[in-house]
């Protein structure tokens, strides 16, 4: 392990606000992880032959415990639970819990993987776009409360060497998938999910990734809900292209459509800058392809982006689009090297060809200007700034310590109590003063 889990803890957040993040997470569509009946039968096993033998054995309700210890390689194909009675895959013993170095799961249904730990280790073969743990057309499946452990690249005489490699969790043309609760660290990529239908990223921590935190391209009925994206870790003289959410639409046929982004917490923290939610659709704005490829129905709402790079919310060309109750501060501590504030603050950008837009009630340095064609109602934002102290919108008077205090003691961004933000429905809820 290359990582110290222990730099990057969770936010510190009481537990109304824990209740307020986590709203709708408890009760999960798709059957997910609390539908499952009793098992029919229980497994042990210690090691990689048993546990392949016992995947050849499992058919619908099965729970196998795996025992402590290493398994290398874990190919899995055709195997088949059902919903209510998913094949879970889990570790005998949580606390010391089995390791599986690689995973690549293919045409199968309804299989969980519950408290592992996927642990990566590089090698000198490997492109940075491997995908270290995948799943291709599958149906039903969960990952939820499971580590993800990455590796430094070594010996590429690159900028790269010493920092995280590979993409971590590859989704691909997957089905009613839930990935919940789980730990990603010290990889190029965390997450990324190609031609997907109904997806729930939920409640997931990631931190020290190279890149990318998650993207996503081609996915309809997407719900990003609840996750902490933290702390970049880069070379300077890495050029990579980093973003916290990222779409896109190069080679693809399909947009994607219905999409909620809500109640995340992107928090560049100690790190680099890096974009936050990055919304390009590269087949329009090149000229690829006209309004059949605008992007369809996206929700964003009740984020908090912290970060210093001026895509905090960028959506490229999009039919249907509601970006509400956000909350955007710049972090002065992931500036870059150059005096170039414009740059280093986060701000709200919509393309002009979108349609059906909706800008309100976010709190944030840049929102875009009203448009009267297009349908776009642009409204009730409150606009802030960091330069000039003593103003009623500066960050000392609306929070309670945002430009000095620990970035990753989320209190310092709450609306200071009595404030103009406090109690005015205004940017994420969650942050309001205790009351």
């Amino acid at each position: 392990m290359s990582f110290s889990l222990s730099s990057f803890p969770a936010p510190a957040l009481s537990r109304r606000r824990l209740l307020a993040l986590g709203a709708g997470l408890a009760t999960l569509p798709f059957g997910g992880l609390h539908a499952q009946s009793a098992p029919r039968q229980v497994v042990d096993v210690a090691d990689e032959a048993a546990l392949r033998a016992a995947l050849g054995q499992a058919g619908p309700g099965t729970l196998i415990r795996l025992a402590p210890g290493s398994y290398p390689r874990l190919p899995i194909r055709a195997l088949r639970g059902e919903p209510g009675a998913p094949i879970v895959l889990t570790s005998a013993d949580p606390a010391n819990p089995a390791r599986i170095g690689r995973l690549r799961v293919r045409d199968c249904a309804h299989v969980s993987f519950e408290k592992l730990v996927f642990d990566y280790s590089f090698e000198p073969e490997h492109k940075y776009t491997f995908k270290a743990f995948s799943l291709v057309n599958t149906e039903g499946a969960v990952i939820a409360d499971c580590r993800f452990e990455g590796d430094q690249a070594q010996g590429t005489g690159k900028p790269q060497d010493g920092f995280g490699w590979a993409f971590c969790l590859g989704l691909t043309r997957c089905r009613e998938t839930v990935v919940f609760r789980n730990l990603f660290h010290g990889f190029t990529t965390g997450l990324s999910c190609n031609d997907c239908r109904h997806l729930q990223i939920l409640a997931n921590r990631m931190h020290s990734m190279r890149v990318d935190g998650m993207n996503f391209a081609q996915v309809q009925d997407l719900r990003v809900e609840a996750n902490h994206i933290t702390e970049f870790l880069r070379s300077p003289e890495d050029r990579g292209h980093p973003d916290m959410i990222q779409f896109w639409t190069t080679r693809t046929k399909r947009p994607s459509a219905r999409i909620v982004i809500r109640k995340n917490l992107l928090n560049s923290g100690n790190g680099p800058y890096s974009q936050s939610i990055f919304i390009r659709n590269e087949m329009v704005d090149t000229g690829k392809a006209g309004r059949e490829m605008f992007y369809r129905d996206m929700l964003i709402e009740e984020n908090l982006i912290i970060n210093a790079h001026l895509h905090g919310i960028t959506v490229g060309e999009t039919v249907g689009l509601t970006i509400r109750n956000n909350t955007l501060i710049r972090n002065p501590r992931s500036d870059g090297p150059k005096k170039n504030p414009q740059l280093y603050t986060p701000t709200i950008r919509v393309k002009e060809r979108c349609e059906n837009v909706e800008v309100l009630r976010n709190i944030a340095p840049k929102v875009p200007k009203p448009r009267r064609a297009g349908g776009w109602d642009i409204r009730d934002n409150a606009l802030i700034q960091d330069k000039r102290r003593g103003v009623s919108n500066h960050y000392d008077a609306l929070f309670v310590n945002a430009l000095n205090g620990d970035p990753h003691d989320i209190s310092n961004f709450y609306y200071r109590a009595g404030g103009v933000l406090d109690g005015a429905g205004l940017g994420a809820g969650w942050l309001q003063p205790e009351g």
